[in-house]
C-alpha cells in the first residue's frame, strides 16, 4: 500500500486533496508526504505514527520525554549535526544509539551521524517539531545547560574549605568549552523569549539571572556561582572590554548571529560587592522597522503625524520614560520620510540600530563631544533632517530649537511624564517661551502596555473596583486578562503595543506657553481641542481586549491624568 493510500483510508486527507497532491507531484517530483505537509493538509503530530507503522519502525512522543534525555547522549552529537539533519539522540546503549528524526529516508544523516559518532544507529521516528523544540531544550535551555556545566564544577565544595578557591585562580577559564557553550546558550535563550536586557549579578552565596521581557523582570535559572567570574570574562572578551580591569564600569558592544538574526549586544560592567554586574542589551538588527502604522497610534493622530513629519522645518519632540519605545518611534518616522533628495543625520547615545539610509553618530563625553558639540558640527553638514536622541540641557535646546527656525526638521527626545510637560521642561530649562511657540511642531508622549498572551487569553467579568477607577460605564460587562502558560513565562502577557498623546499646538495652547502656564493647563486646552490622553487609548485597548486594566494602571500611574 502507497503513503497516500494510508493516509486516505486514515481519514487524515480526502479523496480530492490527495489527488491534488499527486498532480503536483508530478510536476514538481517533491515526495507526496512533503506536498502534503506543506499544504497543511495535515500536521507533523498526525502523520509520524502512521509513517512509523508504514515504515515498521517505533515511534516516540519527545513531547512528554526530551526533558529526560541525558546530557552525556546529547554529547555525543554536536548541535550543528543536529539542527541540519532535525535528529535529536535519545538513547545509548553500549555501540548503539538511538536517534528521534522526522525523515526514515534521510540516509545521509543516518550515514554521517554513524561515522562521526563511531556507532551502530538506530531509528525512532519523531513530530518534526517536537524534535526542534527537543534540540533547542537539550542544546540551549538554560536549566540543561546548568546540568550540562555541573559536571565540570569540583569547586563548590572546595570552594567551603578554602575562600581563596577561585574561578580567577585558573581552575575556569573564559575559553573553556562550558564557559563559551553557557554564554552562547544564555544568548540564544533571551533571543527566543524576546528579552530586551540579560541581567546577571553575583550575590553573596549565588548568582542571579534574570530577563527583561516586554518590560518585566523575569528570574531564570542561574548559573554555578563557581563561574560567574570566567562567565563575565567571556562576555567583556566578546565586547572588547578590559578583563583586568574590576573596579571600574566599562561599556562595551559585539554582534552575534542567532539562526538567521543579526542581534546587537549592548553591554555593561558595573563593579558590586560581591564581584561585577553585567547587563546585556539585545538589540535585533535584523527585524525590518515597520511603517508608522506598526506603532499603534490612534487613526486620527495618525494622520496628524504622518502630516507633521513631512514639514520641511520646525522641532517635533517624543517624549516618555527610559524604555517606552521613544527611539522605535524616532527611527520608523524617519524611514517614513527617507529619500535619496534629503540629507539625514542624528547623533545618538548610544548608536542603537544602524540604519543604511542615515549618516549616525555617537557622542562620546570622555573626549568631550557631546549633544551641542555636535549638533553644531552637523549644521555644517548641509543636513534636512536632523535627529537629536535626547535634549539634556540648555545648550542643546537652543541649538536645536535655532536649527528648526532656520530650515531644518528636528526629531528629539524628552524625558518628562506627558505632551503637555514638554513645553513646561523646555521653560524650566531656560528656554524662551517665544522659542518654543515659533519652533514646535508637536509632541508625542507614549508608553508601553503589554499584550494579552494569546494562547491563555479568557474573559473574566468587570470587577466593581476596576469600573470605578477606570470610570467604565455600566454596559461594559466584561474584560480579558491572561490565566498564563507556557508560551507567556506564564505571565499572561506576550509582546508590548504603544500607547501614545499627541499635542499638536494652537493658538490657545500657544499663548499658555508665552504665559508659562502650568501643564495641567496646556492639557485641558489640548484636551478641549480632541487630544486622546494616553489614559483613553488605554481603555480602548482594554475593550478591545488587547491588554488589562492592571497594566493600563501600572504604565500610566505617573502620568498627570491619573
Amino acid at each position: 500500500m502507497k503513503i497516500g493510500e494510508v493516509l486516505l483510508r486514515s481519514g487524515l486527507i480526502s479523496e480530492k486533496d490527495l489527488f491534488s497532491a499527486l498532480d503536483e507531484q508530478k510536476k514538481t517530483h517533491s515526495r507526496l508526504g512533503d506536498i502534503i505537509l506543506k499544504r497543511g493538509l495535515i500536521s507533523s503530530e498526525e502523520i509520524t505514527p502512521l509513517l512509523a507503522q508504514y515504515f515498521e519502525l517505533p515511534y516516540i512522543n519527545l513531547k512528554d520525554s526530551y526533558k529526560d534525555i541525558k546530557t552525556e547522549v546529547i554529547d555525543l552529537i554536536p548541535e550543528e549535526l543536529a539542527r541540519r539533519f532535525s535528529v535529536i539522540p535519545v538513547q545509548s546503549d553500549d555501540n548503539t544509539l538511538t536517534i528521534g528524526l522526522f525523515d526514515p529516508l534521510n540516509l545521509l544523516a543516518i550515514d554521517t551521524l554513524k561515522l562521526k559518532t563511531g556507532m551502530k544507529i538506530n531509528c525512532v521516528l519523531a513530530a518534526e517539531n517536537e524534535i526542534l523544540d527537543a534540540i533547542e531544550y537539550c542544546y540551549n535551555n538554560l536549566p540543561r545547560m546548568r546540568e550540562h556545566v555541573e559536571h565540570f564544577i569540583t569547586l563548590e565544595d572546595a570552594e567551603e574549605e578554602s575562600s581563596t578557591t577561585s574561578l580567577e585562580t585558573g581552575l575556569y577559564d573564559a575559553s573553556d568549552q562550558p564557559v563559551v557553550q553557557y554564554v552562547k546558550s544564555l544568548i540564544i535563550q533571551a533571543v527566543n523569549h524576546k528579552a530586551s536586557d540579560i541581567h546577571l549579578q553575583p550575590k553573596q552565596d549565588k548568582a542571579e539571572l534574570r530577563f527583561r521581557v516586554d518590560g518585566v523582570l523575569h528570574d531564570m535559572d542561574p548559573p554555578p556561582k563557581a563561574m560567574i567570574a570566567a562567565i563575565t570574562t567571556r562576555i567583556k572578551i566578546l565586547a572588547g572590554l578590559d578583563i583586568a580591569e574590576r573596579r571600574l564600569p566599562q561599556d562595551g558592544r559585539f554582534r552575534v548571529k542567532v539562526v538567521k538574526n543579526e542581534v546587537d549586544l549592548r553591554v555593561s560592567t558595573f563593579p558590586s560587592i560581591y564581584g561585577e554586574s553585567v547587563v546585556m542589551r539585545l538589540l535585533d538588527t535584523s527585524s525590518p522597522l515597520g511603517g508608522l502604522e506598526s506603532l499603534g497610534l490612534y487613526s486620527d493622530d495618525l494622520v496628524k503625524y504622518r502630516d507633521m513629519i513631512r514639514f520641511s522645518h520646525g522641532l517635533i519632540l517624543v517624549t516618555g520614560p527610559t524604555g517606552s519605545g521613544k527611539t522605535t518611534t524616532l527611527y520608523t518616522s524617519l524611514n517614513e520620510i527617507k529619500s535619496s533628495e534629503k540629507n539625514i543625520i542624528t547623533l545618538e547615545d548610544p548608536v542603537e540600530y544602524r540604519l543604511a539610509f542615515i549618516q549616525q553618530s555617537q557622542v562620546n563625553s570622555n573626549i568631550g563631544f557631546d549633544f551641542a558639540r555636535g549638533l553644531r558640527s552637523i549644521l555644517r553638514q548641509d543636513p534636512d533632517i536632523i535627529m537629536v536622541g535626547e535634549i539634556r540641557d540648555k545648550e542643546t535646546a537652543e541649538i536645536a530649537i535655532h536649527a528648526s527656525l532656520t530650515g531644518h526638521l528636528v526629531f528629539s527626545t524628552l524625558h518628562t511624564n506627558d505632551a503637555s510637560g514638554a513645553s513646561v521642561r523646555l521653560v524650566n530649562m531656560g528656554i524662551e517661551p517665544f522659542l518654543i511657540t515659533s519652533s514646535l511642531l508637536g509632541v508625542i508622549a507614549q508608553r508601553l502596555v503589554r499584550k494579552i498572551c494569546p494562547h491563555c487569553k479568557e474573559e473574566k467579568p468587570v470587577d466593581d473596583m476596576v469600573r470605578t477607577r477606570l470610570q467604565l460605564d455600566a454596559s461594559f460587562k466584561k474584560l480579558y486578562h491572561g490565566r498564563g502558560c507556557k508560551k507567556c513565562m506564564n505571565s499572561g502577557y506576550s509582546g508590548r503595543d504603544g500607547i501614545y498623546e499627541l499635542l499638536t499646538p494652537n493658538e490657545e495652547i500657544r499663548k499658555l506657553i508665552l504665559d508659562k502656564r502650568s501643564g495641567e493647563e496646556i492639557r485641558a486646552a489640548a484636551e478641549r481641542a480632541g487630544m486622546k490622553t494616553m489614559r483613553q487609548i488605554g481603555l480602548d485597548k482594554i475593550k478591545q481586549g488587547i491588554t488589562t486594566p492592571e497594566e493600563l494602571v501600572r504604565v500610566t500611574q505617573a502620568t498627570a491624568e491619573c
